[in-house]
């Protein structure tokens, strides 16, 4: 694919005056910058069509996810990090006794 440097410049009112035109240009594989008050805004290009996998490889999965640390380390990195003394704030309140048996709550 080219760079966008090297694309076509078209100012937006052509674009919008010439859409039919630009866009069968596009679709025969030309590409254009969009400007806006000389200044490019957006690349027009053609559209790609990609196969889309229905698997990965096992061996790509392990590349992208080998370095995660191991389940061991993981579980120190929680103990270390996270703290999960957290409370209740109804049973505090309760402990207070700001909800009694006899209010009704």
């Amino acid at each position: 694919m080219t760079s966008a440097a090297e694309f076509s410049e078209i100012p937006q009112r052509e674009l919008r005056n010439e859409v039919s035109r630009v866009l069968r240009e596009v679709k025969a594989g030309r590409s254009y910058t969009v400007t806006v008050d000389g200044s490019p805004v957006a690349d027009l290009v053609p559209h790609r069509h990609a196969e889309r996998r229905v698997s990965v490889p096992r061996a790509e999965i392990l590349s992208a996810f080998g370095n995660l640390s191991s389940p061991q380390s993981y579980s120190a990195d929680l103990d270390r990090y996270v703290d999960d003394s957290l409370y209740d704030p109804y049973d505090r309140a309760y402990r207070r006794g700001e909800f009694s048996e006899e209010s009704g709550e």
